[in-house]
């Protein structure tokens, strides 16, 4: 048995990532602050924001079944605001949730995954390469989490530990007739399968992940660049 530990497996992304890899029999451990209560899903509380709640919930894991072979860092928050007007709890949060909790997910899963030659992922966002417009909190904890990444590739490829970050487009979490062209979440844990199953020599360290047919832009060519 497999044993793969999801971050924010309730719903959306998380959900979708947890519910791949149980249809190829793996034990899926949800750390989750609010339950789906789905029963093939293991659920244990964590808040990701705090430490504290972290340890204890990966503690419970290695009191279970003392194994980790994959670790996904899905949680996440998102706000959204001009630079001049976001609150500092919004600002905190991001930081929180979106950068301090990975860091403390590889820290307190470390040893586990050293064990069993693990992987962890990491979901990114283009927002992180792209920033825009009231993203201040949103695209630099994504571009801070792209960097943390690679220097998880740097400490931790000699441990036995592979770490990859998705940088994810244009997500449908809701089926909607106009988000046809979206990803789903079920495609990002496809991806997150194949990349598991490459041979422990490759180390896929960032991947990104886009539509195949967005929207079209209503501005094209040259004039984009005196939009940026």
């Amino acid at each position: 048995m497999k044993v793969i530990v999801i971050t924010g497996a309730n719903r959306g992304v998380g959900l979708g990532i947890a519910q791949v890899f149980h249809e190829i029999s793996y034990k899926v451990i949800g750390l989750n602050r609010t339950f789906c209560e789905e029963e093939w899903m293991e659920e244990i509380y964590c808040d990701v924001s705090d430490p504290t709640s972290i340890q204890h919930a990966i503690k419970q894991v290695d009191d279970l079944y003392k194994q980790i072979d994959i670790v996904v860092c899905n949680a996440g928050v998102r706000h959204f605001s001009p630079i001049h007007l976001i609150t500092q709890d919004e600002w905190e949060e991001s930081l929180k949730v979106n950068l301090s909790a990975p860091l403390f997910m590889i820290k307190y899963t470390f040893d586990l995954l050293s064990k069993n030659n693990g992987m962890m992922f990491f979901i990114g966002s283009h927002a992180g390469e792209y920033p825009f417009e009231n993203g201040v909190a949103y695209s630099s904890t994504k571009a801070g989490l792209h960097a943390m990444v690679e220097v998880a590739i740097q400490d931790l490829r000699y441990h036995n530990i592979r770490t990859c970050c998705l940088s994810l487009g244009a997500i449908s979490n809701i089926a909607l007739p106009d988000d046809e062209w979206k990803l789903t979440p079920t495609d990002i844990g496809e991806l997150i399968v194949s990349l598991s199953n490459l041979h422990p020599r490759v180390l896929p360290a960032y991947v990104e992940m886009r539509p195949a047919k967005p929207k079209p832009s209503p501005v094209i060519g040259l004039e984009r660049l005196q939009y940026i």
